[in-house]
């Protein structure tokens, strides 16, 4: 009865953690994105870049890295924690389709490993993985 307890109320305090983590990583997209992506991630075109269907970088080789690494991501102003949970959310947000079936949310100490070498040549990073995410 007691382990039954124990866990149930494990259970609703990791759902608590995880409704706060989504509400927070949403106020900071809110806040620190959404002025440029725009409310549903489509961004401007040929200005900037949609959010919609990111998560299929993540099926390349370098695809974690430079979502982490572009410029508005690495240069944001919000610390490791929450801007691992604005981009696990964004990705869950305009890109549910696109993750693979092994995915794993970005964490902090990832996030600022990434953070530390942001890209310099975007485009052709970018161009890079396309062609790899194509063939």
């Amino acid at each position: 009865m007691r382990l039954t307890f124990l866990l149930a109320a494990l259970v609703f305090v990791f759902n608590l953690f995880s409704e706060a983590n989504a509400e927070s990583a949403h106020f900071n997209y809110i806040l620190h994105c959404q002025g440029c992506h725009l409310v549903n991630g489509g961004g401007t075109s040929g200005k900037i870049p949609a959010l919609i269907g990111v998560g299929r970088f993540l099926s390349v080789e370098g695809g974690r890295e430079f979502l982490v690494r572009v410029p508005g991501v690495s240069g944001s102003l919000v610390n490791d924690a929450e801007l691992a949970e604005v981009l696990n959310w964004i990705l869950y947000e305009f890109s549910p389709d696109n993750l693979p079936r092994n995915f794993e949310p970005y964490d902090a100490e990832e996030v600022g490993r990434y953070r530390q070498d942001p890209l310099v040549d975007v485009e052709h990073a970018k161009d890079r993985l396309l062609s790899l995410i194509e063939t």
